[in-house]
């Protein structure tokens, strides 16, 4: 089921990738959580450019992580 992990995407956009699917949440779900455009969780994972402090405190929040294991790699 789903995608099969895309090798070119890098450590952190698979970690961010992993967190949420462990939540079990789709990306537009996460999206809804957030606010943040699905299309921009999708970019986020695939280039791992995470970037807003606000961004980050919303999406740890969502994950239900501190944000110190989000920003891990």
């Amino acid at each position: 089921m789903g995608r099969k992990p895309n090798e070119r995407r890098n450590r952190y956009g698979a970690w961010l990738h992993h967190l949420r699917s462990q939540k079990g949440l789709s990306q537009d779900e996460l999206s809804k959580l957030t606010g943040v455009p699905q299309s921009t969780l999708a970019y986020w994972e695939k280039t791992g450019k995470l970037t807003g402090r606000e961004t980050i405190i919303k999406i740890a929040k969502a994950l239900d992580v501190s944000i110190e294991e989000l920003l891990r790699v």
